[in-house]
Parts: C-alpha cells; structure tokens; sequence
C-alpha cells in the first residue's frame, strides 16, 4: 500500500509528459506550415536563382538580411563595394523597408537599398538619400504634397 501513491504520481507525471510532448510536437508542425506559407519567393542578388527567407545563405546589407542561393553568392556578396552591394539587394531591401516606388520623388534617382523611407498619408515612399527624406520632412505638408502629387503624376503606377 505504501507504493500506491509514489505510483499515482509517477502515472500523473507521464500523462504530462505525454501531453507536452503531444503540445510541442503539433506546436512544432503548426509553426513549420505558418513559415513556409510566409516564406517569399525573392532571387538571389548574384546568380539571380530563386530563394525563400527560409535559405541557409543570408548575407547583409545593414541590418537587413539578404537571402542568397550558395555560400559563394553570400560570400561573393558580402566582398563587393557597398554601392554595388545597395544596387543588387535593392529588390529584397526595399521591401523589407516597406518601399514600394522605384524612383525618389526629389531627385529621380532609381532607389537603392540604402533608401530611406518616409511615411506620407499612410504609405511608405522611398527617398534616394537620408538627406532627400529629411528635405522632404522638412517641408510644409502643403510643398511635400505639391512634391508628392507631381511625382505620383509622373510615375503612374509604383514599382513592386
């Protein structure tokens, strides 16, 4: 009789076992489908080959990871100049910056990744320099929007 309550406590003690691992195991799944439903399809900024942001080559520019195909195209990467580094990780940069135009609003430039974002009436534009959007900040909004609508005139549609 002195076993049965040491052996009431081992049984309580693999039934949560039993459950967490249970709990950990669909955890697990569940998280693996929500990265890989997430998971963009973006090319590599040296071969051009597709890659996800599940890729095991991740290279940088700043702070952003850019997702490259081997470890000779994120090495490759990482040993180029920086305005050659701002040109080829534009398209995976700029979105993570939340920019969706190809073109800065002041000066006409084709934005790189070393764009910086300003927010305007609720959407993100980008901006060729830090100086270019602190110039537009710096405006009245009634001159940021004469800026802003002239530009949105000309470049129809942004890029994507």
């Amino acid at each position: 009789m002195n076993d049965a309550p040491s052996m009431k406590a081992s049984r309580s003690f693999c039934f949560v076992v039993v459950l967490l691992t249970a709990g950990c195991a669909n955890t697990s799944t569940v998280d693996s489908q929500a990265n890989s439903a997430t998971s963009e399809t973006m090319l590599c900024p040296i071969s051009g080959e597709p890659v996800t942001t599940d890729s095991s080559y991740v290279a940088y520019f700043s702070v952003y990871p850019v997702y490259c195909a081997s470890l000779s195209d994120s090495t490759q990467f990482g040993s180029m100049p920086i305005s050659k580094r701002a040109k080829l990780s534009a398209p995976q940069v700029l979105e993570q910056k939340g920019i969706t135009n190809a073109t800065c609003p002041l000066t006409g430039e084709t934005l790189t990744a070393s764009a910086a974002p300003v927010k305007y009436e609720g959407q993100t534009i980008g901006f060729a320099t830090l100086s270019d959007a602190n110039q537009i900040r710096s405006l009245p909004k009634t001159q940021q929007k004469k800026i802003i609508d002239k530009w949105m005139a000309t470049n129809a549609t942004p890029a994507n």
